[in-house]
């Protein structure tokens, strides 16, 4: 018949026992606080075995929580914790990809791989810092050697001043949009119909639309007369302000020299007013 031992015991959280309650060398249990104790021949008691729970000990240098719960903290895994090729897929909470496909993250913490043609830089997020290059000078422009080198460089060649040209004129440096080139294939619009006038709804988008307040029907005024599809020079209007002459002296009379322009002249000796008036008349009615 198997022979069970039973040490003393006690189920009190924090109770140890005295040189009363053990002989030297006997053992006894605290079951709450999962210690057993001796008594040694110099009659001190001893622990000579425990469990404890670290469980929820907290931790600290690169891991934050508890040791049941630990967390790598932020930002401390560089390559000095990393050895050369210790970290592969393996390691990483993702399912492998197909050949030649990116890791890429939803921003949530959920990894992924996605083909290259997928992938896309976020606006403006490449920089000096980015790329494999020094910083140049200002007017500098960024250069390659052909095998793989970045750098800036000056102009030597004088970019700036070359001649531009297609729907453009000019040289680099001072384009301008040739005349006439601007229509509705350069333009972001879909053509519309006839009489449409072009509009935009004030965010940037072009479209074209019909005169819905009806512009030409409107009334004119000032020097002018009826409406904007029929304006008329109102009577005693133009002047010498209106005409593109400068003003004679008194007496003169108004001429053309045939080819535009304008001029006042006294009439020659010998020409009798009359003649002077009728050629007056005749070119008042000329011009309309």
């Amino acid at each position: 018949m198997a022979i069970v031992l039973k040490p003393k015991k006690s189920e009190t959280a924090s109770a140890v026992p005295t040189t009363g309650d053990l002989a030297v060398g006997e053992i006894c249990m605290n079951v709450a606080d999962r210690k057993i104790y001796t008594r040694k021949s110099d009659n001190s008691i001893v622990v000579v075995g425990s469990h404890i729970d670290a469980s929820s000990t907290a931790v600290g240098g690169d891991l934050s929580g508890t040791v049941s719960n630990a967390q790598i903290g932020s930002n401390t895994i560089t390559a000095t914790e990393l050895a050369d090729n210790s970290v592969g897929i393996a390691e990483l909470n993702v399912a492998d990809g197909s050949n030649l496909q990116v890791l890429t993250t939803n921003g949530s913490g959920t990894l992924s791989w996605t083909s290259k043609t997928d992938a896309t830089l976020g606006a403006n997020s490449v920089g000096i810092t980015e790329l494999d290059v020094s910083d140049g000078s200002s007017g500098q422009y960024l250069t390659t050697n052909g095998a793989g080198v970045l750098s800036f460089a000056t102009d030597s060649t004088n970019v700036g001043g070359t001649s531009v040209g297609g729907d453009v004129t000019g040289t680099v440096s001072n384009i301008q949009i040739a005349t006439n080139t601007v229509g509705i294939t350069e333009l972001n619009v879909s053509d519309g119909s006839a009489g449409q006038y072009l509009t935009t709804n004030g965010s940037g988008t072009l479209s074209f639309a019909t005169d819905s307040t009806n512009v030409s029907g409107t009334s004119v005024g000032g020097d002018l007369s009826g409406t904007v599809g029929n304006a008329q020079i109102a009577t005693n209007t133009v002047g010498i302000t209106e005409l593109n002459v400068s003003d004679g002296t008194s007496g003169q009379v108004l001429k053309t020299n045939g080819s535009g322009t304008l001029s006042f002249i006294t009439i020659a000796e010998g020409v009798s007013e009359a003649t002077a008036t009728s050629k007056a008349v005749t070119m008042a009615i000329a011009l309309g």
